[in-house]
């Protein structure tokens, strides 16, 4: 079972118009929650908004990976950079040196992939 995060209804709406951060200022409940966990997060009503990185420290306390209520497994990490492949594959052309990752664009957060040739950093 996920941990739980709750947001009040700023932090809420925020999320429903697809800003991927939640401020701590937007926080309600996050007793249980660890740094570094995906916790399932919450609207103040007990609607579910989605998966998010959740931070001990940061004024950023969410940042989401999905907005919805999906399992996270090897399968949505391979997905997720599958998508962001197709999406560079459609918009660069005629290089080898480009980023096929970009973080929060394509919900995951803090990751950053450049390609150069056949070097990934």
């Amino acid at each position: 079972m996920s941990t739980t995060v709750t947001v009040n209804r700023r932090g809420a709406e925020r999320v429903r118009e697809r800003h991927c951060w939640v401020y701590r200022s937007d926080v309600t409940d996050a007793a249980s929650a660890r740094a570094g966990e995906i916790v399932l997060v919450k609207g103040p009503r007990g609607s579910t908004l989605g998966r998010a990185l959740y931070s001990t420290r940061s004024q950023i306390a969410l940042r989401f990976i999905s907005f919805d209520d999906c399992e996270i497994d090897r399968r949505f990490w391979e997905d997720r950079l599958t998508a962001a492949e197709r999406l560079r594959g459609e918009v660069v052309r005629e290089t080898t040196a480009f980023r096929l990752v970009y973080g929060e664009s394509d919900l995951l957060p803090s990751l950053i992939i450049d390609r150069f040739d056949d070097c990934f950093v």
